[in-house]
Parts: C-alpha cells; structure tokens; sequence
C-alpha cells in the first residue's frame, strides 16, 4: 500500500468512469423507450436490470472515493470541496424540481447526486485514513447484506410525506461503503501503476471523465426532448 494518495490522473480511472456513463445512458435509453410505450421492459426493478445498476454505481461511486482520496489525502482543500459541494447542492435540486414537473408522483428526493453529496460529507473526513476507510466500508456493507439497517434509513421518519415510489433512490446503506472502498483504492500500489496505462488515452473517454456531472443532467432532457419529438411527429 502506498503512503500516500494518487497525486497524478490515473486513466483506469477515467475508463471506469467513462464505463459507467455509457452504461447509463443505455440503462437510461431503455427506460425512456418503457417511459414512452415503445417497448415492454422489466427495468428498472426486473430481474436483471437492478444489477444492472448496481454495477453502474459501483463504477460512479468508487471513482467518487478514489476522487475524495485523491483531492484531499494529502490535507483538506476546504475550497475545492466547497466549490464541488455546491455544485453537487444546485445539480441535486435541479433533479428534484424537473422530476416533480415531469413525475410528481414518483419525484426524486435521494437520488445519485444527492446520495453523492451526502457522501462526501461524510467520507471526506476519512480520505486520509484508508485502512480505515476500508474497514468502514465493509462494516457498511455487510450491516446492510445482514438486514441491520435498511436502505431507507434514515428517511423513516417522513418516510409518509415522501413518494411510494421514486424513479430513482440511492440508500446511505450500503453504497456509501462502496465510496470509502473508493478511498481505499486510491492508496493501493498495483492501482497507483494504473492498470490501463498502456491503453491509448482517448479524447472522448477523458472529456467525458472530466464532464461526467454536466453529462449526467444533460443527457435525460435530451433523450426526452428526442424522443417526445419523434412521437410527436409519429402521431402527425
């Protein structure tokens, strides 16, 4: 294990990152051609799909931890996080207010972003510790795999006030393990070497790593405007 943290841009890094927008955009375009009553499907909940998205975040959220450990293992950037958090807040109200517009009955209101924000918050703290952070992770992890605390925690409470259903929930439990796992990672020797440092670094993959958060806001507006368009001119 190394003593310190990545201090230079690790491209395996940017492929799984680029891995999980291309990911999402399929998961995503199948959902909108379900949304829109093209096709049958089982997703987002049918067998197969769910996984689907499980290896979507873990992709999103390893590279979250990497990100924290990489940015603040080697002392606090108090500006760099305040910057980033904001920009997480605003990205995670402009979801929720576009899912109640466009889905009031099944709005967001701990979706991916929020559920990145939430756990940077607490994660950051231990991106200078990643035996610690590992441990946690794990402990997280199998807390949740062991039914000591549901996915829903802490929202039960309001858990009334809150839809039944939500077109996209992302729980503290298990998947903030999976970030400080990320952390971990980002003090690992054989990760550091970077596994795909012989790959050819392409532009496209490196623009989309750097843009992943405009991608993320952008990319389902689109897909619904093409689409909405397309059945628009299908019913003319």
């Amino acid at each position: 294990m190394s003593a310190k943290p990545a201090s230079k841009r690790i491209y395996t890094v940017d492929l799984m990152r680029f891995l999980a927008i291309v990911l999402m955009v399929i998961f995503h375009f199948i959902y909108d051609l379900k949304f829109f009553g093209w096709v049958p499907s089982s997703i987002p909940d049918g067998e197969g799909w769910r996984e689907f998205r499980y290896v979507i975040l873990s992709l999103f959220f390893l590279c979250v931890g990497f990100s924290l450990a990489a940015v603040h293992g080697s002392g606090f950037r108090q500006k760099h996080f305040v910057k980033r958090l904001i920009q997480l807040l605003l990205a995670s109200a402009a979801v929720t207010i576009s899912s109640l517009i466009m889905a009031p009955n099944n709005w967001i209101f701990f979706g991916v972003l929020h559920f990145i924000t939430v756990a940077s918050l607490i994660c950051v703290p231990l991106s200078r510790f990643p035996k610690s952070a590992l441990l946690i992770g794990i402990l997280i992890i199998l807390a949740f795999n062991l039914n000591w605390v549901g996915s829903i925690w802490p929202f039960q409470p309001i858990r009334h006030l809150l839809p039944g259903y939500t077109n996209d929930y992302v729980g503290l439990f298990p998947w903030t393990g999976v970030v400080l796992i990320g952390i971990w990672l980002a003090y690992q020797d054989w990760f550091l070497r970077d596994p795909a440092r012989t790959l050819a670094r392409s532009k496209i993959v490196l623009f989309a790593s750097k843009h992943s958060l405009i991608i993320y806001l952008v990319h389902q507006p689109i897909l619904f405007a093409i689409f909405g368009l397309i059945g628009v001119i299908w019913k003319a």
